[in-house]
């Protein structure tokens, strides 16, 4: 057997293992499509339909032992499914690229943003176990600081508006000291 068909066959399997951890909370497939997206591609994603709407928000912690010089990332996805904004405290400037656009841009966002939903999904990716833990929280509420937040806040302005908007980069100036 190639390496070629090898690798073939551990992406069914693993697609396979997609299809069965999404069908397994019982709603529909594509309100599952920001948690994929954000799992395999990185980030935040948001989806909406009609009926519904579903973010996926990603935070990450590195765990690093100085002794031994070793560590890890975990990566916490949060996937809410019809999020609604509870609260919303303090604002960051910050720098954002969105996909739709070229450069970055100035936005605003809370320091921390306090979400409700309908179900809320939550995976821990450990790299080092080529693990992926996934369950339904009980909660219905979460509260994230900082960017968690910022992809919080992107996300559903994404929802509410469609585009980001911001301050062009290229409003800055250059001061060279």
């Amino acid at each position: 057997m190639n390496m070629d068909t090898e690798e073939i066959r551990t992406t069914f399997k693993f697609l396979a293992q997609d299809k069965n951890i999404v069908s397994s909370f019982g709603i529909q497939e594509e309100l599952f499509l920001p948690f994929l997206l954000s799992l395999k591609s990185g980030g935040s994603w948001s989806y909406a339909s009609e009926e519904a709407k579903s973010v996926a928000i990603k935070d990450v912690t590195t765990y690093y032992n100085e002794e031994s010089k070793t560590g890890y990332t975990l990566e916490k996805i949060y996937l809410f499914i019809d999020p609604v904004i509870i609260n919303e405290e303090g604002a960051v400037c910050r720098l954002e690229k969105c996909g739709t656009k070229e450069e970055r841009e100035l936005v605003e966002r809370p320091y921390s943003i306090v979400l409700q939903a309908k179900k809320i999904i939550f995976a821990e990716a450990n790299p080092c176990l080529k693990k992926i833990r996934v369950r339904e929280l009980e909660k219905k509420r979460i509260k994230l600081e900082g960017i968690p937040a910022y992809g919080a806040a992107h996300e559903l302005e994404h929802l509410e508006r469609g585009e980001i908007s911001g301050i062009p980069l290229w409003t800055f100036e250059y001061i060279k000291e």
